[in-house]
């Protein structure tokens, strides 16, 4: 069945239920409206992705995935990513029929925004120190201690790994 049929079939019933309507739609796209809240759903044909985003109206839409679900609904939550269209619309039913589910499209996102947002910020971390630590290698391989330790010190020293603690201490002992 074609995507944006499924999405139909499936989820149009429940979002309806919350007063939602088919605001737009393209080839695998849908995108639905209430009087608060805005749902996008996306088929990426070329990767066989797919993405749906949840806000208020007006608002920043933030990505629905594995993880948000699994925080939001629990460990035993069905997964969205890495399976079928028929798997991705089904499950994302399940889940908007859940309390959890229903909190989020009556506008309470609350929990949701935040564990996006702590999500994305911990990701945006881990790629600044690994880019941190790179340069700080390539520091300490030219024997570069100053621009080592100021590298350091955009990150902190408590949160780097201990074999960067202890080339921290050397680089400081050789300034």
């Amino acid at each position: 069945m074609e995507f944006n049929t499924l999405v139909k079939t499936y989820l149009l019933p429940i979002l309806q239920k919350y007063g939602f309507e088919v605001i737009e739609e393209f080839k695998n796209i849908v995108r639905f409206q209430s009087s608060v809240m805005k749902v996008n759903l996306v088929f990426n044909y070329y990767d066989k992705s797919h993405l749906v985003e949840l806000g208020r109206r007006g608002e920043t839409l933030y990505p629905l995935n594995d993880n948000a679900i699994k925080e939001l609904w629990g460990s035993s939550a069905p997964p969205i990513e890495q399976v079928s269209s028929k798997v991705f619309i089904q499950n994302l039913s399940l889940f908007f029929e859940a309390k959890e589910g229903v909190e989020i499209l009556t506008g309470n996102i609350r929990l949701f925004k935040s564990i996006i947002i702590q999500e994305s910020e911990k990701y945006t971390f881990e790629l600044i120190q690994k880019q941190v630590l790179e340069a700080a290698s390539k520091a300490w391989e030219a024997k570069d201690y100053l621009s080592f330790v100021e590298s350091i010190d955009k990150i902190g020293i408590s949160k780097i790994p201990q074999s960067y603690q202890l080339k921290y201490k050397i680089a400081k002992q050789k300034l």
